[in-house]
């Protein structure tokens, strides 16, 4: 938190919630996966603006969304990149 400001977190809040939200166009295989359901039922409430931080939510409360909300794309390009063999080389 020490090397950025609340406004460009409060920037960054719509680009990082539109790339999670671009991953509900893969298949992740949560037909057959309850860890990907759940994955995505959290991705579900995260991206909901309700729960998004507003002006009233406190710096370090847009920091942990932020994070969280990275983590968790992080994780589903993980299941995405392990469901369709895509490694690095």
């Amino acid at each position: 938190m020490g090397t950025t400001t609340r406004a460009e977190m409060d920037r960054r809040v719509p680009a990082i919630a539109h790339h999670l939200n671009r991953l509900l166009r893969e298949d992740l295989g949560a037909d057959d996966d309850s860890e990907v359901r759940s994955l995505l039922r959290r991705r579900t409430r995260l991206v909901d603006l309700t729960n998004r931080p507003t002006a009233e939510t406190p710096a370090f409360g847009a920091y942990l969304y932020l994070r969280d909300v990275a983590l968790l794309t992080r994780r589903l390009l993980w299941v995405d990149a392990e469901r369709n063999r895509l490694h690095a080389p």
